[in-house]
C-alpha cells in the first residue's frame, strides 16, 4: 500500500504519526486535528441546513477547508446525516436548522426530561436481560421520547436503524476519501459516556437531584450499560476500519460535578469501558469538555499509551501535560476566542508554545479548544494547522524545516489544483 506523506519533510504517514503520539512515542512531527463542522458552512458559503441535509455539499465544504487551509493529519468526523440518529450520541430534545430553526442557525439542545427517574431501574434490568445488546434499546427509548413524530416500540427501530446504516456507510466513504489523500481518521464511533448520557437525558437540574438522591442507582445503571457500550463500539469500529473511539464527557468536569461525585459515579464505568476497549485493541479519545484540573490525577488510572485527553479551554492544558504527559496523549487547545478575535501572528505564537511545551517528548495533537468556531477567522485556522509543519518536527533544525515546508506546501497545492483533486 502506498505511503502518502502530507509534507515534504514527513517520514511517517498520518496514521503512523497518530498511532505514535497516542502510544506516547516521538513521531516525526506533531499532528494536526482540527474539529471542523459549522465553520465549514460559512467558509464554503452554504447554510448549516445544507451542511447536514446534503452530504455532497458537506463533503465539498470540508474538502474546500482541507485544500485552502490544510492539509491536516487527522479528520474529525461529526456529520449527522439524520438528526434523529444524532440522538444516539446526545439523548436530548433538539432543534435543528431548516426544521425548527432558521437555516443558518446551529443546533440547539434543550434541557428537558427525556429520561425519567424510574428509568435507572429499567436500565439496570435491561443490562441484566439484554447484556451486550443493551445499548440499542436504551437509546431507542431515548430517541422515541426526544422526537414527537416517533413512538416507543418497533416503529422507532424501523425508522432509525436504516438511517443509522446510511450514516455509517457515508462515514466509511468519507474515511476512505481522507485516507487516499494522505490523512487518517480520529475515531470510528463517538458515544457519550453512560454517566453523561444520563445527565443529558434527565436534564441538568433533575440529574443534580439524582446525584444527591439516587447515587447508587446511577452507578449501577452506568455499570449495567458497559457490556452494551463495549459490544457496539467493537462492532462499529470494525465496520469503519478505524480502531479508535471518541467518548464524550460533557457533564463529568469540575464545572458540573465535584471530584468526589466524579470518583464515585462517573469514573468507575468509564474506566471499566476504556480498559475493556484497550484490551481488545481499541484506543480511546476522551472529549473532556469543561474544567478537568481536579480530575487529572484520576485519569492516570486509565491504560497508559492508549488514550487521548482532548481539552477545550477551561482545563489548564500545561498542567495536564505535567500530570498526564507520561500516561496519556494530550489534544488541544487553541482557544476559540483567539481563533475568532486574535491575529494570525497571535495564533502562531500560541501554537508554537503548545508545541514546545505540551508537545515536548511527543504525546501531543494540535487542535482547537473543542470545535473551530463558526465565525473563526480563516487565516487563524490556517495558522493553527500550518504551525505543526513550521514548528512541530522533532530532532531537526526547525528554521530550516519551516522554509522547506513552506516551499514544498506551495508545490503540493499547485500539483493538487493541476490534477483536479
Amino acid at each position: 500500500m502506498k505511503r502518502t506523506m502530507l509534507y515534504p519533510r514527513d517520514t511517517m504517514t498520518a496514521e503512523e504519526r497518530l498511532r505514535a503520539v497516542i502510544s506516547l512515542q516521538v513521531p516525526d512531527r506533531v499532528p494536526a486535528c482540527p474539529f471542523i463542522y459549522y465553520f465549514a458552512a460559512r467558509f464554503a458559503g452554504i447554510t448549516v441546513y445544507e451542511l447536514w441535509s446534503e452530504p455532497a455539499k458537506y463533503r465539498a465544504a470540508i474538502d474546500r477547508c482541507f485544500e485552502k487551509l490544510g492539509p491536516w493529519d487527522v479528520y474529525y468526523p461529526v456529520n449527522p446525516r439524520c438528526p434523529e440518529v444524532y440522538t444516539f450520541i446526545m439523548p436530548m430534545v433538539a432543534r435543528w436548522p431548516g426544521r425548527d430553526l432558521p437555516e443558518d442557525s446551529i443546533c440547539q439542545l434543550l434541557e428537558e426530561e427525556v429520561m425519567k427517574a424510574e428509568d435507572y431501574a429499567w436500565t439496570i434490568d435491561l443490562g441484566e436481560r439484554w447484556g451486550s445488546l443493551s445499548y440499542i434499546p436504551f437509546f431507542m427509548k431515548m430517541i422515541s421520547r426526544a422526537w414527537e413524530h416517533l413512538e416507543d416500540g418497533w416503529r422507532t427501530w424501523a425508522y432509525i436503524l436504516p438511517r443509522l446504516a446510511i450514516n455509517l456507510a457515508g462515514w466509511r466513504l468519507e474515511f476512505e476519501s481522507f485516507k487516499r489523500r494522505g490523512s487518517t481518521v480520529l475515531y470510528g464511533f463517538l458515544p457519550e459516556a453512560a454517566f453523561d448520557s444520563f445527565s443529558l437525558a434527565r436534564g441538568l437540574m433533575s440529574f443534580v437531584r439524582d446525584c444527591r438522591d439516587r447515587p447508587a442507582e446511577i452507578a449501577r445503571a452506568a455499570e449495567a450499560l458497559t457490556d452494551g457500550y463495549y459490544f457496539i463500539l467493537r462492532l462499529v469500529t470494525a465496520l469503519m476500519g478505524v480502531p479508535r473511539v471518541e467518548i464524550f464527557l460533557h457533564r463529568s468536569s469540575n464545572d458540573f460535578i465535584s471530584p468526589k461525585t466524579f470518583d464515585e459515579l462517573s469514573f468507575p464505568s468509564l474506566k471499566a469501558l476504556v480498559e475493556r476497549l484497550v484490551a481488545s485493541g481499541i484506543q480511546c479519545v476522551l472529549h473532556c469538555d469543561g474544567n478537568w484540573d481536579r480530575n487529572l490525577e484520576r485519569l492516570r488510572e486509565l491504560p497508559a499509551g492508549n488514550c487521548v485527553a482532548q481539552f477545550d479551554g477551561p482545563t489548564d492544558i500545561f498542567l495536564a501535560k505535567q500530570v498526564l504527559g507520561d500516561r496519556m496523549c494530550i489534544m488541544g487547545d487553541v482557544p476559540p476566542d483567539m481563533l475568532v478575535l486574535g491575529s494570525p501572528s497571535e495564533v502562531d505564537e500560541y501554537c508554537h508554545r503548545l508545541i514546545e511545551e505540551v508537545g515536548k517528548g511527543g504525546g501531543f495533537i494540535m487542535g482547537a479548544g473543542c470545535e473551530i468556531p463558526p465565525n473563526a477567522n480563516p487565516e487563524n485556522v490556517k495558522a493553527m494547522i500550518e504551525s505543526v509543519a513550521r514548528y512541530g518536527y522533532y530532532g531537526t533544525d526547525r528554521v530550516t524545516a519551516s522554509r522547506a515546508v513552506a516551499a514544498g506546501f506551495a508545490d503540493q497545492l499547485t500539483e493538487r489544483s493541476g490534477t483536479g483533486e
